[in-house]
């Protein structure tokens, strides 16, 4: 799997995620370990990152200005 294809798919379990848990709030490490944890892709905090970035610059999730969590 190419790396733009990873944080793809790495994004799109994010917004599924938030889709279900619409008030969940969590940081990156919490979104790798939790939010993550049952997709079938091997993934990194590193990978999660730019995934997380890319959906900030998108305006798809805003990071709390208080804390390094992240939510819809």
């Amino acid at each position: 799997m190419k790396m733009t294809e990873l944080h793809s798919e790495i994004q799109t379990g994010i917004i599924n995620y938030l889709s279900a848990h619409p008030e969940a709030c969590a940081s990156v490490q919490g979104i790798c370990n939790q939010w993550l944890s049952n997709e079938k892709y091997l993934h990194n905090i590193d990978q999660v990152k730019t995934a997380v970035n890319g959906l900030l610059l998108r305006g798809e999730i805003h990071r709390h200005v208080d804390s390094n969590k992240f939510s819809l």
